[in-house]
């Protein structure tokens, strides 16, 4: 819970109620639950801080500020999530039962009692299936928030969308709402979709890395900052590790990347690219986890460089490239995605 609040809190440091206006409420009523916490935020600037709805009788009523709209997320203690589209002046309720979270109603709205309807008829479909449904109700409804949001689940963060297909649709809602300035934003995700996949030709890039001190007293070693660029590592196998000590699954990220270093005879490259924001947090790590490579952050998480122009959308990430460039392995399943072309790199060393 610890990592994912820190997540959470990071992606807002950088995005930078009755019917009254400059206000949104949300009111709830939970069956079998009594007492206890759940957790608000708002991901594209309906608030700017992780926030607690405390539920007191199995209710909770909560009031936010807001100017035009925003989308809220309800983090329940299962890590699972509600979002509720939230609309300035209005007000919405929630009705549920908490040992069935995901039959969980929101009414008052149109955009709530739209996404409802969808979240019930999505829910027990194969993953093909419920992104086609989320591609009908795009498409029915191309001018409502809930569309947007489906776009971005089921299209644009989404590793297995087809990258042709996330333009058609796109294309296809900017259509329906010209002018439309939060479709209009996420027009450079939408270019940089398709761009790291298998067997392309990985893109220019230059960092200039991190000086990292390993241990205090110097008894490993001091790594001094350097520039790194495509043509200048064209003879090297690189392995791009992206990952953030708010991450679950990034301190094995780094071990994996260690360990393929070592047994490859450094002949691969590892390349630590960090989405972290605190840069005493960063160094922790480096120096814990013997990052003796290649280091880099500009400690802007999501809307970092690299990020932005290649579409990383999870953690930890991976991209596996030859000496040719070529990229031979991507993704963010070390064993199904970056092992097997590990393998053989750790083959043809013995040979």
């Amino acid at each position: 819970m610890k990592q994912t609040l820190l997540y959470i809190s990071a992606i807002l440091t950088l995005l930078g109620c009755g019917n009254n206006a400059g206000q949104f409420r949300i009111r709830g009523n939970f069956d079998h639950l009594e007492q206890g916490e759940f957790y608000i935020y708002s991901p594209d600037g309906g608030m700017d801080r992780l926030d607690t709805l405390r539920l007191v009788d199995g209710a909770f009523d909560y009031t936010a500020s807001l100017t035009g709209e925003a989308t809220y997320h309800i983090l329940y203690p299962n890590f699972s999530e509600l979002v509720i589209f939230g609309q300035e002046g209005k007000q919405v309720k929630v009705k549920g039962d908490a040992r069935s979270l995901s039959d969980v109603e929101v009414k008052g709205t149109k955009d709530n009692e739209l996404y409802t309807k969808f979240r019930k008829e999505a829910r027990q479909l194969p993953q093909q299936e419920e992104t086609q449904l989320a591609r009908q109700y795009m498409l029915e409804h191309p001018t409502s928030a809930v569309s947007r949001f489906l776009f971005c689940k089921y299209y644009l963060l989404s590793p297995s969308a087809d990258a042709k297909e996330t333009k058609e649709v796109y294309d296809s809602l900017c259509r329906a709402c010209p002018g439309e300035i939060l479709l209009s934003n996420l027009a450079q995700d939408v270019r940089s979709k398709g761009i790291i996949q298998k067997d392309a030709t990985l893109p220019d890039f230059k960092l200039k890395t991190r000086g990292v001190r390993l241990n205090p007293d110097d008894s490993i070693h001091v790594i001094k900052s350097r520039v790194l660029t495509r043509n200048g590592c064209k003879d090297s196998t690189l392995l791009f590790v992206f990952w953030a000590s708010w991450r679950n699954g990034s301190l094995s990220a780094l071990y994996q990347a260690r360990k393929l270093r070592k047994e490859s005879q450094r002949k691969v490259l590892p390349i630590s690219y960090s989405l972290d924001v605190d840069e005493n947090q960063l160094k922790n790590i480096e120096s814990k986890d013997s990052i003796d490579y290649p280091s880099y952050c500009d400690f802007k998480c999501w809307n970092s460089t690299l990020v932005r122009q290649w579409g990383i959308k999870d953690l930890p990430y991976y991209i596996l490239v030859d000496s040719n460039g070529h990229i031979i392995a991507e993704g963010t399943d070390w064993s199904a995605d970056i092992e097997p072309k590990a393998k053989d790199l750790r083959e043809k060393k013995k040979e």
